[in-house]
């Protein structure tokens, strides 16, 4: 199955150390080297020696992995470390914490680079406040954990609360939320929940009715790759409107597309259209995401967009994703490695 991964220009913005030092901190420390024939913790301990850094304390007791692949580090690095940006750091302090806590983390996936791509995210995508330097990474889908494609940055409040919400969890209290909007659930009001739910959804492999069903709370994060075809082809529909040149693209994707799905199409992308106008957003790209995401929140939207969703089952949702990003638009640079990877490439 082909899958999407949406990929933003970086902002510049800086990474966290303190951050990442927190989440390493609440791990508890692993006396015992995991019974493996390369043991992971040696090789972060190399790792730290490569960049010049030092671990963590507690670490450092003699006999424990992570100090026995530290002092080999040094011996064959000498003088020849490499620079230890914020992205490095940030890098090793998760794959430290997620060893220390038996998590497997896709070390060669998972590389200071694309942890650094993360940093366009400028707001929350749960609670929509602006990320700080403590913002947090996090795996979206619990059960595929730490491998590309499946991270985002979050606030440090959602982020420590985020391992203990499974989908089934995040299914049920939005259903609780919505039978009494006015109350929190555990803590959360129900606009929170709604973009959990979303969030999660487009990391976790579902049925295709029950994923046609999802309203677009929070488009999709960069670098993250969606694992559900419906929703795929929902996030390209909606990211036409992100960049300009959305009527012409949309004239052609209404002829492209089957006689019995012309219609509904048309009424379902113009009723997205008009109630991101609605929003009154500004020209900045943050806005008109924002406004967008809040415009899946309108009946009408999600009443037309499951008429024209009923008429589209996963290989035709396939189909019409690789169409729509099979030649690169102005502000939409999309390549195809045996999966849709679309790269925003907007001017900042």
């Amino acid at each position: 199955m082909n899958q999407a991964t949406f990929n933003f220009a970086p902002k510049g913005k800086r990474a966290d150390i303190a951050a990442t030092r927190l989440v390493a901190a609440k791990a508890p420390v692993r006396d015992v080297a995991p019974a493996n024939d390369v043991d992971p913790g040696d090789a972060i301990g190399f790792e730290f020696a490569r960049y010049g850094m030092v671990p963590p304390a507690p670490c450092l007791w003699p006999g424990h992995p992570i100090r026995e692949g530290w002092e080999r580090g040094r011996r064959a690095m000498a003088r020849r470390t490499r620079p230890a940006t914020l992205a490095v750091t940030r890098w090793l302090a998760l794959r430290l914490a997620a060893w220390q806590r038996g998590e497997a983390f896709d070390d060669h996936q998972i590389t200071p680079q694309v942890l650094r791509s993360l940093e366009v995210a400028t707001h929350c995508p749960v609670t929509g406040r602006a990320l700080q330097d403590d913002a947090c990474v996090v795996p979206i889908d619990l059960q595929r954990g730490w491998v590309a494609g499946n991270l985002v940055l979050l606030s440090p409040t959602i982020a420590e609360r985020w391992t203990t919400i499974d989908w089934a969890m995040a299914r049920d209290c939005l259903a609780r939320a919505e039978a009494e909007p006015e109350i929190l659930v555990d803590g959360l009001p129900l606009r929170h929940w709604r973009r959990i739910v979303a969030l999660k959804s487009l990391a976790t492999p579902l049925p295709h009715d029950e994923a046609a069903r999802i309203p677009l709370h929070v488009l999709p994060p960069n670098r993250i790759r969606l694992v559900n075809p419906i929703q795929e082809l929902q996030a390209v529909l909606t990211l036409q409107l992100a960049v300009a040149g959305w009527g012409q693209r949309a004239r052609g994707i209404a002829e492209s597309l089957p006689v019995a799905l012309r219609n509904e199409f048309n009424l379902f992308f113009n009723s997205l259209l008009a109630q991101a106008l609605r929003q009154g957003h500004g020209s900045a790209k943050a806005e008109m995401r924002d406004a967008l995401a809040t415009a899946w929140g309108d009946d009408v939207v999600m009443r037309r967009w499951g008429r024209f969703a009923a008429l589209v089952d996963a290989p035709l949702a396939e189909t019409l994703v690789e169409r729509l990003t099979r030649e690169p638009m102005p502000g939409l640079y999309v390549v195809r490695h045996g999966e849709v990877e679309a790269k925003q490439a907007m001017a900042a």
